[in-house]
């Protein structure tokens, strides 16, 4: 059953993660997302594209990273930790507007989240020119 992999190929994943194999896990997260399709049916799609965007992120590939939040939020609207992912990324691709609506979403959802408050925070200063990107 397609699932039960998917869920096996996302624990093989969560596990490559925890030695720091993150290339590992970025293809065991990919198997498991192909293999469930593109069906936003499943509940678990959102968050196999949110960890292999963390991956790409511990990899500095901000490109696919913010590719993989922007699946990841489109799938699961609710998700703060995904619009989290998406700001970093964008803030590091130089797209501050997009960090800006991205960050403001995850706050909205999850207000006392203190990392996401603190890269609100971030995000706002260096709007206003007062810090560098890093």
């Amino acid at each position: 059953d397609g699932e039960r992999r998917a869920s096996c190929l996302k624990e093989q994943g969560n596990a490559a993660v925890k030695e720091r194999d993150y290339r590992q896990a970025i293809e065991l997260y990919g198997q498991a997302i192909e293999l469930l399709g593109d069906s936003s049916a499943s509940p678990s799609v959102f968050a196999l594209y949110g960890n292999r965007c963390l991956c790409h992120m511990k990899l500095s590939r901000y490109e696919e990273a913010r590719s993989d939040a922007q699946q990841a939020v489109q799938r699961n609207t609710r998700y703060a930790k995904g619009f989290y992912r998406l700001a970093l990324c964008q803030r590091q691709l130089g797209d501050l507007a997009g960090a800006w609506e991205s960050i403001t979403r995850a706050v909205g959802l999850e207000p006392e989240d203190a990392e996401i408050c603190a890269l609100e925070r971030e995000i706002c200063a260096q709007e206003r020119g007062e810090g560098a990107i890093g």
